[in-house]
Order: C-alpha cells, then structure tokens, then sequence
C-alpha cells in the first residue's frame, strides 16, 4: 500500500461517515418530527448535538486532513477546480454545522430538559434539520465535484 492509498482510504472513509451519519440524521429527524411528539424531538436534538461533536467534526478533520495529504502526495496542484472547491464546501458545511447548528441543538436539548419538550422549541429543532438538509446535500455535491474533478 502506498501513502497516497492510505490518504485515500482515510478521505474515503471520513467521507463515508460523515455524509453517511448526516443522512442518518436526516432519517431521524424526519421520523421525530412525523411523530409529533417534543419529547422525541428533545431527544433528537440532543443526540444529534452529541454525535455532531463526537462523529462528524472528528470524521471531518479526518477528510480534511487525509484530503491536504491526498493534494500533497498526488501532486495535485491547489489551483485544481475540484481542490478548491472542496475546501471552501468543506469549511462552508464545517463551519455552519460544528458552529451554528451543532450549538443550537444543544441549546435547545438544554432548554427542553429545563421547561420540557413545547410545540415552539421542536419547531426549532425542525428549522435546524432543514439547515442541516441542504448541508447534506452541499456534501454530496462536494463528493461528486471529488469524482469527477471537473478542469482535470
């Protein structure tokens, strides 16, 4: 096995877990809002909040890193389409779900155990999963922009 395998596999794999675990977020955050009850989406929320610290920024930085790697060791130019714009998606779905989204899931996990599950706070766990869907969907853009390296 080569490094540059190695950094594949890893990018892959950090790939395969985050945008995998987010789709699984999405799943669930369908199933807590079609059951109508807070106490569901309080439960939502915190897990959520959970595994956005403990899954996806670890699996991320692993993307990232293996990613910087991948340019190094392919000798890929930075200037390349599919580089760049994998950075800025990276640090675009990075930066709002690890600072926006993964805060406010656990501020209104906290807020729900303190004054219980209310129609208001799930309705605001319910805006953040539609957030979080079109990070999903900037994700897979991103792996389709990784395949086919449009400008290569």
């Amino acid at each position: 096995m080569t490094s540059y395998e190695l950094w594949l596999f890893l990018h892959l794999g950090g790939t395969i877990v985050w945008a995998g675990g987010a789709v699984a977020v999405q799943v669930f955050g369908l199933l807590a809002q079609r059951a109508g009850d807070p106490a569901q989406s309080m439960a939502f929320g915190r897990n959520t909040a959970w595994l956005a610290s403990r899954v996806f920024m670890p699996s991320s930085a692993v993307v990232l890193v293996a990613g910087v790697l991948l340019t190094e060791d392919g000798n890929w130019p930075w200037s390349e389409p599919f580089v760049w714009l994998g950075l800025i998606g990276w640090a675009l779905v990075a930066a709002t779900g690890f600072l926006y989204i993964g805060p406010q899931m656990k501020r209104l996990g906290a807020r729900m155990a303190a004054e219980g599950p209310s129609p208001a706070l799930a309705g605001r766990v319910g805006r953040l999963v539609l957030i979080a869907r079109g990070l999903v969907v900037l994700l897979f853009l991103i792996v389709f922009v990784m395949v086919v390296k449009p400008g290569t």
